[in-house]
């Protein structure tokens, strides 16, 4: 019986890291989206998105949050009590902005990295 609660506890505990380190999968988020249920939040810095943006992504870059008193005032604004999904140029960036909403309170989930989602998602304007 004990031996039987270890290996459960195990199990538990492996499919709990596992479900908390899986990234979510673009498309799907995407799709959220589409559909107004979700925002996609592109947090790299203005130099960067001159490379292009995901449609539909919305702009707030780290360097806000970071210097501006007043940025979870416009970062509630412009999410709207959607689901988060948060990308920057290699998912560093998005996985801290993660970090300081959960501290905040605020659920996101990290998509990773523009360069890689640029040949899944769709791009907005002259980046196609």
């Amino acid at each position: 019986m004990v031996i039987h609660m270890k290996i459960f506890l195990c199990l538990m505990i492996l499919t709990l890291t596992v479900s908390a380190n899986s990234k979510p999968n673009p498309r799907i988020a995407y799709e959220q989206a589409s559909k107004g249920k979700a925002v996609i939040i592109d947090v790299r810095e203005s130099d960067e998105i001159k490379s292009g943006m995901i449609n539909k992504a919305k702009w707030f870059p780290l360097s806000k949050i970071e210097q501006d008193k007043e940025w979870k005032k416009d970062f509630l604004k412009l999410t709207k009590n959607k689901k988060i999904y948060l990308h920057c140029r290699s998912g560093k960036r998005s996985e801290k902005v993660k970090k300081i909403l959960n501290s905040q309170g605020i659920a996101s989930e990290n998509l990773g990295g523009y360069e890689e989602l640029k040949n899944i998602l769709p791009l907005s304007g002259k980046n196609k």
